[in-house]
């Protein structure tokens, strides 16, 4: 049989003289891609513990967790981290600006408009990924987030935007929020970038 394979994942695909012989009668190339494809989406995540810093101070999850994960696929990086604070032990952190969770690579900045600070202000800054933020004792601040991207002290990390919620103030998810025990993300919805 006469195939060519795509450049991306090596699937088989005929010839134009295969065409013409209908080739799509024949189960055995149907067959040898789905082998390929299975074996292309067998991916494994890879875990890793996201650092969270504040502008000024950093905070604390107290007893709570953060947890991340990612795959690299073809050059591109997909992940998700969750963040759960927990008394007894947490702390909002200081200063004015978003919270900061590392990402597990650097952003290539040929794709990527990268901020330089966790209190930059600039609107340009590439939208990485989405997420959702539950503040237990003020629901009316919960709600979806944007992420974007800032790279501080030579590490990147994705900010949380807050998007739409009654009362808006503030730009990020930050120290403004005072963080308190139970505000996390919900179970099983981790922010994804």
């Amino acid at each position: 049989m006469g195939v060519s394979f795509t450049p991306n994942i090596g699937l088989a695909k005929p010839t134009e003289t295969e065409l013409a012989l209908e080739w799509a009668r024949n189960t055995k190339l149907a067959e040898d891609n789905n082998i390929i494809v299975a074996a292309k989406s067998d991916l494994v995540l890879t875990a890793y513990t996201p650092a969270l810093i504040g502008p000024t101070t950093n905070p604390s999850v107290g007893a709570g967790q953060i947890l991340g994960e990612y795959i690299e696929f073809q050059g591109f990086i997909f992940g998700s981290f969750n963040i759960a604070f927990l008394d007894p032990g947490v702390s909002a952190g200081t200063g004015t600006g978003g919270y900061g969770i590392s990402l597990p690579v650097l952003a290539d900045t040929t794709f990527h408009t990268v901020g330089n600070a966790l209190n930059n202000t600039t609107a340009t800054n590439s939208c990485i990924g989405e997420g959702y933020f539950t503040d237990d004792s003020a629901v009316g601040t919960s709600g979806t987030t944007g992420l974007d991207i800032v790279r501080v002290g030579g590490v990147d990390y994705a900010r949380m935007l807050t998007e739409t919620y009654a009362g808006k103030t503030v730009l990020w998810i930050g120290p403004t929020f005072a963080m308190a025990t139970d505000d996390r993300r919900p179970d099983g919805h981790n922010s994804k970038f």
